[in-house]
């Protein structure tokens, strides 16, 4: 059964159609890239996914359940977590504890007055475990303005995976990244769990084909290729429209 399926979304704003009829089925585990030109419709797609906007007509379903209009709480209790292009992290604050905020969000611990942070055994403990997974806890005690653009952007997967989600969603992972912080990037998102299923907005060409299990291309709000990296690479029309090349 699927994990993600989206039923002929469409969405329209004042008489614009950005989506139309788009229908993707994304399996437990998989790694499913979405592509496409500048306006394809990728962002709408994924605020569509993960609640932030209602779509005009279709519906979305996670396993068995139609979630369609949820809102980002709802949908974020249901297993599903996002980063997004520009980062919301407590600049001020250290990364443990940006993490540790999100990780007593889930678990539903608020604030004790009278009990030391140092206590919660299990919070820390999560704390700890989702910063080693994102490759940041060298950088534990580091105040997160004192990060560079890209530890701060893999501090928001790690704040993501905090909710412990079964359903990642990733905005662009790699924008604005140096060589290097691109490379490592890619190495952390690639070595997260394959239980974990991950959908991806990317328009790094090489990250997407090193990270993707699949791909599927948007152009002008319409599917126009679905498929593995080799079968997507070598399409005429997502050469044409995407990859610049033509036969």
């Amino acid at each position: 059964m699927a994990l993600l399926s989206l039923q002929g979304i469409c969405k329209n704003f004042a008489g614009l159609v950005v989506l139309k009829d788009v229908s993707i089925s994304i399996e437990p585990g998989e790694r499913r890239a979405i592509i496409g030109p500048n306006g394809a419709g990728k962002t709408t797609l994924f605020n569509i996914v993960s609640g932030e906007l209602p779509p005009s007509s279709g519906a979305v379903k996670l396993g068995e359940r139609e979630v369609t209009g949820l809102t980002p709480e709802r949908m974020f209790r249901l297993g599903l977590a996002r980063t997004f292009q520009k980062n919301s992290l407590f600049l001020d604050l250290t990364t443990q504890e940006n993490v540790r905020l999100a990780v007593q969000a889930h678990q539903r611990q608020g604030h004790h007055w009278f009990r030391p942070w140092w206590t919660f055994d299990e919070v820390n403990q999560r704390t700890r475990a989702v910063l080693e997974r994102a490759g940041l806890w060298t950088r534990h005690l580091e105040p997160v303005k004192n990060l560079s653009y890209g530890e701060q952007r893999q501090l928001e997967v790690a704040i993501a995976l905090a909710g412990e989600p079964a359903l990642l969603l990733l905005d662009e992972p790699t924008a604005g990244m140096s060589l290097a912080e691109t490379a490592s990037s890619v190495a952390t998102i690639g070595a997260l769990p394959r239980d974990l299923t991950l959908l991806i907005i990317e328009h790094d060409m090489d990250t997407v084909f090193a990270l993707a299990d699949q791909i599927t291309v948007l152009d002008h709000g319409q599917v126009i290729a679905n498929g593995t990296p080799d079968v997507v690479r070598k399409d005429p029309q997502v050469r044409a429209v995407y990859l610049g090349e033509v036969d």
